[in-house]
Parts: C-alpha cells; sequence; structure tokens
C-alpha cells in the first residue's frame, strides 16, 4: 500500500491540505514524504505563489486504542463453502484466500472494521497492536512535523510513561494533538494531561470544551481534539 500512500500524500498536498497524519512506521513516513517532495516540485513548476508544504504528521497511542487495531481470524476454521464477504469488502485487500496465503497480510490492514460485522460466522476480531515508541520514537520523531497521540479519560500512567518517552525529541515539532473521545470526566481529565504536559492554563483557548484548541508553548501548539464534543 505504500504507492498509494505516496499518491495520497501527493493529492492531498496539492489541493491544499495543512497538515498529512500518518502511522509512526518508518516505511509510511517515507512513502508520504515522497509524496510531499512530488507535490512541491508539481508546485514549483506551475508556479502556485501560494503553495506551502503540508506538515507530516505521526499517530501514536497511550494505552490501547482502535486506530492501532488489526483483524484477525484463522482461516483453517472458516467453512469452505462461505462466500468470504470479508474478502470482498475489504478496501485495500488485506484479506486473501490464495494457495499460498490465506488471512490477513497485517502490513496491509489498517484497522478500518469493515469485515468485522459482514462474516456470517462471526469468527474475526480486531486486536490492538501499540506502536513501540521505544523502538521508533527517535527515528520517527525526528523526521515528522507533527504528532497526535490517542488516548482516552483515565489513562493518566499510559499517557505519562509515553510523555516521558517523547520528551527528548517534542521540542522540534510544529504541533501536538491530543486526541481523546468524549466521555465522563473529559474535561478533568484533560486537564491532568495539560499538568503532566506542562502546558500554561493562562494560554489562549483554555477552554477544553471546544473540539480543537491551539495552546501555545516554547515550541509547538497543542490541539486538544475531543472527538465527538460539540
Amino acid at each position: 500500500a505504500l504507492p498509494e500512500i505516496r499518491t495520497l500524500t501527493l493529492t492531498y498536498a496539492l489541493a491544499g491540505a495543512d497538515c498529512i497524519d500518518v502511522a509512526a512506521d518508518p516505511a509510511v513516513i517515507a512513502a508520504a514524504k515522497s509524496g510531499l517532495d512530488a507535490a512541491e516540485r508539481i508546485a514549483k513548476a506551475d508556479q502556485r505563489s501560494g503553495y506551502r508544504r503540508p506538515w507530516l504528521m505521526v499517530s501514536m497511542s497511550a494505552g490501547e486504542d482502535p486506530h492501532f487495531r488489526r483483524a484477525e481470524f484463522d482461516p483453517a476454521i472458516c467453512p469452505k463453502d462461505c462466500p468470504r464477504p470479508c474478502e470482498k469488502i475489504c478496501p485495500v485487500e488485506a484479506i486473501e484466500f490464495a494457495a499460498d496465503f490465506a488471512g490477513v497480510r497485517r502490513d496491509r490492514c489498517y484497522g478500518c472494521g469493515r469485515c468485522l460485522p459482514v462474516c456470517p460466522w462471526g469468527l474475526i476480531a480486531a486486536h490492538s497492536y501499540p506502536t513501540p515508541i521505544d523502538a521508533v520514537a527517535q527515528q520517527v520523531l525526528s523526521q515528522v512535523d507533527a504528532l497526535e497521540i490517542h488516548t482516552h479519560v483515565g489513562e493518566h500512567a499510559a499517557f505519562k510513561d509515553l510523555w516521558q518517552t517523547l520528551q527528548p525529541w517534542v521540542g522540534n515539532l510544529q504541533i501536538i494533538s491530543i486526541s481523546c473521545p468524549d466521555g465522563e470526566g473529559l474535561i478533568n481529565y484533560l486537564k491532568d494531561l495539560q499538568q503532566i504536559m506542562k502546558v500554561p492554563e493562562s494560554a489562549p483557548g483554555k477552554d477544553l470544551k471546544a473540539s480543537a484548541i491551539a495552546l501555545k508553548t516554547k515550541s509547538h501548539h497543542v490541539i486538544w481534539q475531543t472527538d465527538g464534543r460539540p
């Protein structure tokens, strides 16, 4: 799927996107950067005066998060007469029943979840595979401009551990986005994350009820992305 990532990145860049969000995987980042480079060359050739290269963002998870899940099932127990709607509905052809391979190709699956409800036997499940932060933090964050951290209310310890791991590399980022679904105790949880990150409460836009709030720190903006909250 890497050529598709390059093509999509190029397309969104030329369409005027401000930020491109991809998985925290070195191969994916390289494909996206190739798309950004191509878009920049096209913009220069076309003499687009207002073109600005989008920031490249990666997503990471503090605790378990559906953005980092992959579909799984045991093809050996699939009924032979099944029409295999999972194979037909997968948008990236990650599910295969071929002579040399049967099952889910994990390098293609991005966790959209379309295959789960269509299985007539309920044999497909989704399992989370969080990014191995310690192994890739320096390699990944040194190549990008922005970071999105996915979290849920109550994951204080997981967020703190992740933030401490990332701390040496966040100084060069333009944007850090904290994505947290709505739920009981959301506002207090985000205020706790403020303290962990040491974001000044006197910064502009401190009303955490907004869906996206930019807070200025020494080197970057923090966006509070409270999914599903008006």
